[in-house]
């Protein structure tokens, strides 16, 4: 499986996943648990491929600028669409790349270990507030990256992942069965059903993730068809097409922009 395949995967996947994400409210809390198989699957790849373009890139620093570029034009698009203030996941990858970056070329040096450590948490907390994705995309990226032998990095991050989604499965099980809106005092009861479905969506998101390591696994290293912007014009694109959406059947309104 060459690398168009897997990255076309993951954009018909992130296609899907924030299609339900911007139009909830239009569909059953049934729809929602398979659908959420499909989400675990986006971000695993774009990680992936995050690192194997990191590999390859000639000149890191226009890598770089692409990203920060591409994320600024996705950035209204992604906030009209999701009604999320945190900056979208082109930066979480740029702070991903970031890392990487400064990986190779202090922690090779044992007397820059130390500096390399401070550099990484302090990053990690940041993209924890101001990032989607935060510090766990940082750190799948991270993973791909330092994993050495090559079956083990196709494979632990995604279990890894995998276990974490579970694991919020239970915590979320001590919550009450409400969600809290964002700052307007309001709540939303799903009544227990709707709210077990909720919960329900964190290991099933988990298996999409686990569906992905056969996938990475089959990956043989060719780039397949040349698509080099095929991400970079679906991301805004998409946003901006379901944010249109979202407003003309009144699932979105600038006075209510950031509730999700």
């Amino acid at each position: 499986m060459d690398a168009f395949t897997l990255k076309l995967i993951a954009i018909i996947s992130m296609g899907v996943h924030h299609m339900v994400m911007v139009l909830w409210e239009i569909f059953p809390i049934w729809v929602h648990l398979p659908l959420a198989v499909i989400r675990g699957v986006t971000f695993p790849i774009m990680a992936f491929f995050v690192v194997e373009g990191f590999r390859r890139t000639s000149n890191i620093k226009r890598y770089m600028l692409r990203l920060l570029i591409f994320g600024a034009i996705a950035q209204v698009p992604y906030m009209l669409a999701l009604g999320l203030p945190s900056l979208n996941i082109i930066f979480s990858i740029l702070l991903g790349l970031i890392c990487l970056a400064i990986y190779d070329k202090l922690f090779v040096q044992k007397e820059k270990k130390g500096l390399f450590v401070f550099l990484f948490i302090v990053i990690l907390i940041v993209s924890t507030f101001i990032v989607e994705g935060g510090l766990f995309a940082l750190m799948m990226i991270f993973l791909f990256h330092v994993i050495k032998n090559e079956k083990s990095r196709r494979t632990w991050p995604l279990v890894l992942w995998g276990a974490f989604m579970i694991l919020s499965n239970l915590i979320g099980r001590f919550s009450l069965p409400v969600i809290e809106t964002a700052g307007l005092g309001e709540t939303i009861d799903l009544g227990i059903v709707g709210y077990e479905a909720m919960l329900l969506q964190y290991p099933v998101f988990a298996v999409g993730t686990f569906l992905i390591i056969p996938l990475l696994r089959a990956y043989n290293g060719e780039l397949g068809r040349r698509a080099k912007y095929l991400f970079y014009t679906f991301y805004p694109l998409h946003f901006a097409i379901l944010a249109a959406i979202a407003f003309a059947l009144g699932l979105r309104s600038i006075d209510r922009l950031f509730i999700f």
